[in-house]
């Protein structure tokens, strides 16, 4: 099937020179961008895109999407009192039933936010595979390892055999999936089971998903136990290098920073979570001096609220500024970069850009409202004045999955209606009271 994106207002390419390219055409075939410019004949449909700015599908590399079934359940509370007495006991609760709803929204989310591409990483994740593939959504999909077990096992050693199950059976299973081993963090799973991680990835060519450097206790911790941090702890078992993503990053050591760099370990700067939890802020104009490889993330919409990389990317760009004292430090086109072509290359798939021969992961910004207005450069708008209200089409391997803003309302409104009836069913079954509690 052939789509012309006709007319465009612009198209941000994302290709070597960054061009942004003024009243041109897309041509999708097979799923793919066939060609850019003015291009007459017949196609299968045409969209006029009079009003857009195609820019290419962003990436989320690091979050936890059916946790959207826990947002707003609890905030602004400390860390662990919010792990130990809200999450946990939900998480406890979790049942497949539980996920599917989770992840039905949290994909819609995501996608109706302008996102293609997500590293997931939790529990059940062979339920959440099978919902990637029936969106239509590209996701690097890990299993959750914890020592002391998770809902799905009871034990480290049980949940890494559920990892290599997960692994084995959605390896080369879908084009849309890559499975992935998703240690924990180095304060849950040991250095043993860490060696023993990275071993089944170096030998199966797949991806590891770790929290590391998270809190600064975790690093006193880690630092007291082992006397090593926990990026240091993740290199001695050999859990970094050009497969693995490491989401946070915000206490690192300048030694640390150095293994993340040359090991080629892909950083997940998550600053809305970590700003609402007050975990800190990860050095990331340090991490780009370095020349660490940095892209962006959500993490989970309990500790964030949503899933939204627009409002990320504008979050990025100025926190360091401010942070720094410096507006020149981590400009729009940086932080485009992060959420689109830095992580596309640590992919398999060719995406993250706008030129001929790319998969046709390709978002449609409306522009004609007045937050685009006047419109001096398109770039800076898409970072600091677009809001995810502006996406209006959406394609992934060039099939339209949302189209004038929606799924299909029909659609839209049978996900939500069921994950409030699982979010709900979550509290009765944990025992947790939400915020709902409190209200006349």
């Amino acid at each position: 099937m052939e789509v012309l994106l006709k007319d465009l207002r612009y198209i941000v390419t994302q290709d070597e020179d960054r061009r942004v390219l003024r009243g041109k055409d897309i041509l999708i075939k097979e799923g793919f961008i066939e060609e850019i410019g003015n291009i007459k004949g017949p196609v299968d449909e045409v969209v006029d895109c009079s009003e857009y700015v195609a820019i290419p599908g962003l990436i989320n590399t690091h979050t936890h999407v059916p946790m959207v079934l826990f947002r707003g359940v609890a905030d602004d509370m400390d860390l662990f009192p919010w792990l130990q007495e809200k999450i946990w006991p939900m998480e406890s609760k979790l049942t497949p039933y539980h996920i599917k709803a989770g992840t039905r929204l949290g994909l819609l989310e995501a996608v109706r936010t302008g996102t293609t591409t997500l590293f997931d990483m939790y529990f059940f994740e062979g339920v959440i595979a099978e919902e990637f593939v029936n969106f239509g959504v590209r996701g690097v999909l890990g299993q959750a390892i914890i020592d002391f077990g998770t809902p799905e096992c009871s034990s480290g050693e049980e949940c890494l055999k559920l990892a290599d199950n997960f692994v084995s059976t959605w390896i080369n299973k879908n084009s849309l999936v890559e499975p992935s081993y998703g240690p924990h963090a180095p304060y849950t799973v040991s250095p043993e089971r860490l060696a023993e991680i990275a071993g089944k990835s170096s030998e199966l060519g797949v991806y590891i998903q770790i929290h590391l450097a998270e809190t600064r206790k975790e690093v006193e911790d880690l630092r007291g136990k082992y006397g090593r941090g926990p990026i240091e702890l993740a290199h001695s078992s050999g859990i970094l290098g050009d497969k693995t993503v490491a989401a946070h990053v915000v206490w690192p050591s300048y030694d640390e920073m150095m293994l993340l760099s040359r090991s080629r370990t892909l950083v997940s700067h998550n600053p809305v979570s970590n700003l609402k939890l007050a975990s800190g802020i990860s050095p990331v104009p340090d991490l780009i001096s370095l020349n660490v490889i940095v892209t962006l993330g959500t993490d989970g919409a309990a500790s964030n609220n949503t899933l939204d990389m627009i409002e990320t990317m504008k979050i990025t760009a100025i926190l360091h500024k401010a942070i720094k004292g410096d507006p020149t430090v981590v400009p729009a086109q940086s932080v485009l970069d992060m959420a689109t072509i830095i992580p596309g290359e640590f992919l398999r798939w060719k995406i993250g850009r706008i030129v001929p021969g790319y998969e046709a992961d390709i978002v449609l910004l409306k522009t004609r409202v007045p937050w685009w207005t006047p419109l001096h450069s398109v770039v800076s708008h898409i970072v600091y004045s677009a809001r995810s209200t502006d996406v209006h089409y959406v394609f992934i391997a060039g099939k339209p999955i949302i189209e004038k803003g929606l799924l299909s309302s029909e659609r839209e409104e049978e996900i939500i209606c069921e994950a409030e009836k699982a979010s709900l069913d979550l509290l009765e079954r944990s025992g947790v009271s939400s915020l709902l509690k409190n209200m006349n």
